[in-house]
């Protein structure tokens, strides 16, 4: 259910910490649950595959957005998990007084922070309130504003446990958020690898004559929100190295985000349009990278992205750029391949190099659905678990 702070329901009862009989509470706080239209904020994902696995008797959990009400609410409310809409602004000062009304009327036993909002006034709350905090950092962002930094190496001290989702994250809080590397580790999320499979070929069939492609024709696939971070921009300059090698052959966008109208604009541009389909936001994933011959993820930077794991998984060789837990996953020429931010050229020959070796291509893609069964939702989601038990010792 979704709830608001002036909403009817009721509220926890303080835990006996160590008490087998009271569930620990955690409370999640996140400053939106979507960014730049996408619909879904992989953080929202995360949360969304976490929490059901966790033992009822053991946990309970509840989500705090510190923005207004967003679709993606839906999401949690169709699992089940009570959220919070505080409806603040970026800057608001209230925000601060908001979640400590929150903390006294649902009496956490822990705070695990997502976000700069979220971790700035989450970890102040902490200190005044005494319930221990989680700062998870999702990305390494290229340029961090300078009073964000200012505010993490005043806060930092006040820090209870941090995490980071790749190696290069795990690097940015340390050298950029001031986190200490004695309360540091990294946890890749994963993602739940038995319901991301590739549906029966006849679905996929279908899709693929939904969409006009042919069985001829090949397919290049990228996957994730139309934003500057994800680096659509660079598979369409290479599209027209890609298309004289490979006439027939096909480009899927798949995703929604702010920056539809200039990637379609900048396929006409490079006169490559008509070999371009913008598929706009889809829950059918699995079958469309199955359909895919080479997945491509150009992004400039990131923190995941959970479409490698979704290709990886489904036996698709990608083609990506070193950031993220890309640099910690792929095998560069064994399991897919890696080439330089920004760099047209070297993406479109790594892509053009599997089109000409399918069979590379195939057992490139095996091995990097090898490597991604040690990624499944269930070993961060154990962790986790461990993590909020030290917490509360």
């Amino acid at each position: 259910m979704t709830l608001s702070i002036a909403g009817h329901h009721t509220p926890h009862q303080p835990s006996q910490t160590g008490a087998s009989s009271a569930p620990i509470r955690v409370m999640h706080i996140i400053d939106k649950l979507s960014v730049s239209g996408s619909g879904v904020h992989g953080i929202t994902k995360a949360i969304e595959w976490w929490i059901p696995r966790f033992d009822k008797k053991e946990f309970q959990f509840m989500v705090c957005s510190l923005r207004s009400p967003e679709p993606a609410g839906d999401i949690l409310n169709q699992k089940g998990i009570p959220t919070v809409f505080l409806s603040k602004s970026k800057f608001s000062p209230t925000t601060l007084t908001g979640i400590l009304r929150l903390i006294n009327y649902e009496r956490p036993d822990i705070l695990h922070l997502h976000g700069y909002g979220a971790t700035t006034f989450g970890r102040i709350a902490s200190l005044l309130t005494g319930v221990p905090n989680i700062v998870h950092e999702h990305a390494v962002l290229p340029k961090q504003p300078i009073y964000q930094t200012i505010v993490d190496k005043l806060l930092s001290p006040l820090t209870t446990k941090a995490l980071a989702v790749s190696t290069q994250v795990y690097e940015f809080m340390h050298t950029v958020r001031q986190e200490n590397r004695q309360k540091l580790e990294t946890l890749i999320i994963g993602i739940p690898l038995n319901e991301f499979q590739a549906p029966p070929p006849a679905q996929i069939n279908a899709i693929r004559q939904q969409l006009g492609i042919t069985v001829e024709e090949s397919v290049i696939c990228t996957v994730g929100r139309l934003d500057v971070q994800k680096g659509q921009t660079y598979l369409l300059k290479a599209a027209p190295a890609i298309l004289q090698a490979f006439p027939n052959t096909r480009f899927l966008i798949v995703g929604d985000g702010p920056d539809l109208t200039k990637l379609q604009a900048l396929a006409q541009a490079e006169g490559v349009s008509e070999r371009v389909i913008f598929t706009g936001l889809r829950r059918d994933v699995p079958a469309l990278l199955a359909l895919t011959d080479v997945v491509a993820i150009p992004s400039i930077f990131e923190g995941g992205p959970l479409t490698l794991l979704e290709a990886m998984n489904l036996s698709k060789p990608v083609v990506g750029t070193p950031v993220g837990f890309m640099a910690d996953l792929i095998n560069d020429g064994e399991s897919g391949f890696l080439v330089p931010c920004h760099n047209v050229s070297q993406l479109a020959e790594k892509i053009i190099f599997l089109l000409q070796n399918p069979q590379l291509a195939k057992a490139m893609g095996n091995q990097a659905r090898h490597i991604c069964q040690s990624y499944d939702i269930s070993h961060s989601q154990q962790r986790l678990r461990e993590i909020y038990q030290e917490l509360v010792v």
